[in-house]
């Protein structure tokens, strides 16, 4: 399984040929941090022979980093010298500029914040059957979580018999047991890092992660308790929390190759970096350090990237190597929802996130849908088509093609018209996130729930609308299928990945 040891340091040989530097030609390309370089040595080259033969180059330069299993270093250059000079040197094998990775989001949620969160995933995946049938919850595994550190104090961390979770250089029977902060809250990317011995969590991703790992909120009896009870993909694991973001901004990847050798050392099994964007290509330091890791015995998961928007080649660089398992998200096929009924049949709705709570309108509103001429419904781009139309005190119901308008524009006109309320059909399925109108409650619906709706509304226009109180489970349009927002290859070497896919 895993070799615990190290791979003993090589005696220094001759020198051998020059190093190639490494331009960014990735359709993705990321910022860099200027006159910072990652360089990798030939494999008879010590960290010792390595600045020996910089400076005999009269390069004048601070090392930043120095990596023993990807076997090179970080470093800053002063004015006067360039990568070229320092891939010119005898020794060097390779030399990249150091490029930023921003924060990692969670991305939000067709549903707003406080909404129970469905835990179908784990039927979805068989995660179920390996914990009820094989009774495998990760006891004995070490997870690594390469983030934005982890709020080891949330309850869902808490150990067996405790009701809050601890790290352990401040606690005993902690199952956040290793960790590190490397850069401290005020590093952006940019800046000097300020390192420190406590991987606290200030921005939420890292907290997130974890919680998806190895959360356990099933019994939770202090604050905070999640809305609904959750039990990660592997509730005992134990945690190594490797902080390389500030409180906002980036990380540069010399922090992030610092993290992985020290959670390998700290004998992590398995490291998480849900890190988006890179390189698109495996020839870059996260993937050659990630390959050797590996190769050791350590597990490298990797998130595929949140850049599907942004169309091909937009895999991050963490999950590029042979050996990583670069990761892809697909939609939950179910989802807890608040609801409406109108014509006997319940449907689920997402509140824009401008209005951010449940739409509690009169109960016996009744609904108008926007039609164009050709009868079919319209976009409500167009403050023209409710000309005549009798909205006042009602809900309208419009069509969600973004390809005019979106539902703040929609809204405008809606408002202008007198109308209460609008329900927008999702195109071409699912239930669309909106931005909406803080002063007017909007809902985003499926399109089938669309077309049920304009079906009840033609053969009886006076329905009413009847608005639950509380969320209730529904399976999901477009359930089980990629997400929009997720990347997608190839990689630049037209290799496929990413390799598997999850709930995300």
């Amino acid at each position: 399984m895993k070799i615990s040891t190290i791979l003993s340091t090589l005696v220094a040989a001759t020198l051998v040929s020059a190093g190639k530097l490494h331009h960014l030609k990735q359709a993705n390309s990321h910022p860099i941090v200027p006159n910072a370089y990652i360089i990798e040595y030939e494999s008879n080259i010590s960290h010792n022979d390595a600045h020996k033969a910089l400076k005999a180059h009269s390069i004048d330069y601070h090392v930043r980093n120095e990596y023993d299993i990807f076997k090179g270093s970080a470093i800053t250059i002063k004015s006067g010298h360039s990568g070229e000079h320092i891939a010119a040197v005898p020794g060097i094998k390779n030399v990249w500029p150091i490029t930023l990775h921003k924060a990692p989001k969670i991305i939000k949620s067709t549903k707003k914040a406080t909404d129970p969160q469905v835990v179908s995933d784990h039927h979805m995946t068989g995660v179920d059957v390996v914990h009820e049938k094989y009774h495998l919850t990760g006891k004995g595994i070490k997870v690594g979580i390469i983030d934005t550190g982890v709020d080891y104090n949330h309850p869902a961390f808490a150990a067996a018999g405790a009701t809050k979770g601890c790290f352990a250089r401040y606690g005993k029977h902690c199952r956040v047991a290793h960790g590190w902060d490397f850069v401290g809250d005020d590093y952006t990317g940019y800046n000097t890092p300020v390192p420190d011995a406590d991987p606290m969590d200030c921005y939420g991703h890292g907290t997130h992660v974890a919680g998806i790992v190895g959360g356990n909120a099933l019994d939770i009896k202090v604050s905070p308790k999640p809305p609904q009870p959750f039990v990660g993909v592997a509730p005992e694991v134990t945690f190594g929390a490797y902080r390389i973001f500030g409180c906002d901004g980036s990380a540069g990847d010399d922090v992030i190759l610092a993290a992985m050798e020290l959670a390998f050392n700290d004998g992590m099994d398995v490291i998480n970096m849900s890190l988006g964007g890179g390189s698109s290509y495996k020839i870059n330091p996260v993937a050659i350090l990630g390959d050797k890791l590996s190769l050791r015995g350590m597990s490298l998961a990797a998130a595929g990237g949140n850049d599907g928007s942004s169309g091909v080649w937009m895999v991050s660089d963490s999950g590029l190597g042979d050996h990583a398992t670069s990761v892809a998200s697909f939609d939950n096929a179910y989802g807890f929802y608040d609801s409406f009924t109108y014509g006997g049949v319940s449907h689920p709705y997402s509140p824009s996130e401008a209005w951010g709570e449940i739409i509690n309108l009169p109960a016996n509103a009744t609904l108008v849908a926007v039609l164009e001429k050709d009868g079919s419904l319209s976009d409500g781009c167009d403050s023209a088509i409710y000309n005549g139309l009798d909205v006042k005190g009602k809900v309208v119901l419009t069509l969600g093609d973004t390809t005019r308008c979106l539902s703040g524009g929609r809204g405008a006109n809606a408002i202008a018209a007198g109308a209460a309320g609008m329900l927008i059909q999702t195109t071409p399925y699912g239930i669309a996130s909106l931005g909406g109108n803080p002063d007017f409650p909007m809902g985003s619906i499926e399109f089938q729930a669309g077309e049920d709706l304009l079906a009840v509304w033609k053969k009886t226009p006076n329905a009413a609308i009847t608005w639950s109180k509380s969320p209730s489970n529904f399976l999901i349009e477009g359930g089980g299928a990629p997400s929009d927002f997720s990347s997608f290859g190839l990689d630049g070497d037209l290799r496929s990945k990413p390799d598997v896919a999850a709930p995300g």
